[in-house]
């Protein structure tokens, strides 16, 4: 079958990076999207960025997955613009840095947080939480917690496009809509007003 005649099946991701400050949430993204490792500045409010993943199929059928991608800010004084970013969210990368445990203690918080908010929208087993520790690089001691989680390094690229890929893969099939039939859907107002509110 040639390319042309593939049916083509799109989800989308609405993903939301949650952490403390300086846990390398944004360099993450930026490691991501652009391939490269860059210092970055603290978010103030939240940085939206898109990708869109291919999917490997194993009937034929492409899928693609567009991911949107809130980054938000860590600092204790933003902390309650954070959960504006929560509604609809599909999937959350909660970001600690192995360097600094206390940062791991506050993952739980930032689940929770996240569980709140979110549970009149959703049951909270259908959003995919992941646990991320960054800066891998650097030499640290052994991580004391439960919680599962994945390591990855935003500055060597160590396991980050590993970790988006197994996002994206993870999307439910029902999630999926013929690619011509998307176009036809409503936008979500609020998600407008989330990009226009964004400061990127």
């Amino acid at each position: 079958m040639s390319s042309e005649a593939q049916e083509v099946y799109v989800a989308n991701l609405k993903l939301v990076l949650l952490g403390e400050s300086s846990v390398g949430k944004t360099s993450i993204v930026t490691r991501y999207t652009t391939g490269n490792y860059q210092k970055t500045n603290a978010t103030i409010g939240a940085a939206f960025f898109t990708r869109t993943i291919s999917v490997p199929s194993e009937d034929g059928i492409v899928r693609k997955v567009n991911v949107e991608i809130w980054d938000t800010a860590g600092q204790e004084r933003y902390r309650s613009l954070t959960p504006v970013y929560y509604r609809n969210t599909d999937a959350a990368l909660v970001v600690f840095d192995v360097t600094k445990p206390e940062s791991l203690e506050k993952a739980q918080s930032w689940i929770e947080e996240l569980n709140e908010y979110c549970s009149s929208d959703r049951p909270e087993n259908e959003i995919n939480t992941i646990v991320v520790g960054n800066k891998i690089d650097l030499e640290h001691g052994p991580l004391e917690t439960d919680l599962q989680h994945v390591l990855v390094s935003a500055k060597t690229g160590e396991g980050i496009v590993d970790l988006f890929e197994k996002l994206a893969q993870s999307v439910p099939k029902e999630k999926y809509i013929k690619e011509e039939a998307l176009e036809d859907l409503p936008k979500d107002p609020l998600r407008i007003r989330q990009k226009e509110m964004c400061s990127c």
